[in-house]
C-alpha cells in the first residue's frame, strides 16, 4: 500500500481484507467506490492506480469525526440494538483520535476511507432487508387479520345456523 504511484484495486482489496472487517461483496462495492472518490476529487487515479489527491486535505476534524464513528460502532450488528447510548468523548479521547489519525498514511487513510464506505453499505442493505421484513410482517399480521374476522364471520353464521 506504500507504493509511490499508488495502488491498484487488488491491492487495496487485499489491504481491507487484512487489517478490517469487510462485507462479503467488498470485490462489487471498492471499484464503485473508488470511481465515486475519483469522481469526488479525494483520491486520484492514474493508469489503473489510486492514491490520495494532493489537494484532498479535507479538514482533520472531519476525518477523525468519522473515524472515531467506526471505532465505536459495534462490529455485530444486532449489538447496535443492545447499545442505543450516546457515547459522548472527552476532548482528550479526541485528541488521542486525531494524533492517530495524523500518524496514517495516505494508503491507510483510503482503506480506511474505503472500509467507511463499504460499513456504510453494509449497514445500508441491513436496514432495506430489516424494512423488507417489517413490511413481510406487516403483510401477514393484515392476513392473519382478514382470516381471524372471516373465521368470526363463518362461526357467527354456524352458530345462528344451529339455534
Amino acid at each position: 500500500m506504500k507504493e509511490q504511484k499508488g495502488s491498484d484495486k487488488a491491492a487495496i482489496a487485499s489491504f481491507i481484507e487484512e487489517k478490517y472487517r469487510f462485507p462479503p461483496n467488498l470485490s462489487k462495492l471498492l471499484p464503485a467506490k473508488l470511481k465515486h472518490m475519483v469522481a469526488s476529487g479525494k483520491i486520484i487515479k492514474e493508469k489503473h492506480k489510486y492514491r490520495i489527491a494532493p489537494s484532498s486535505t479535507v479538514s482533520e476534524k472531519r476525518r477523525c469525526s468519522s473515524l472515531v464513528l467506526l471505532e465505536d460502532r459495534p462490529k455485530d450488528p444486532s449489538e447496535a440494538h443492545k447499545n442505543d447510548d450516546v457515547n459522548i468523548l472527552l476532548k482528550s479521547q479526541i485528541d488521542a483520535e486525531i494524533s492517530k489519525v495524523k500518524g496514517l498514511t495516505a494508503q491507510e487513510a483510503a482503506a480506511a476511507a474505503a472500509k467507511a464506505v463499504a460499513e456504510a453499505e453494509t449497514a445500508i442493505a441491513q436496514a432495506e432487508a430489516a424494512a423488507r421484513e417489517a413490511e413481510a410482517a406487516e403483510a401477514e399480521a393484515e392476513a392473519a387479520q382478514v382470516f381471524a374476522k372471516a373465521a368470526m364471520k363463518a362461526l357467527k353464521c354456524k352458530m345462528l345456523h344451529i339455534w
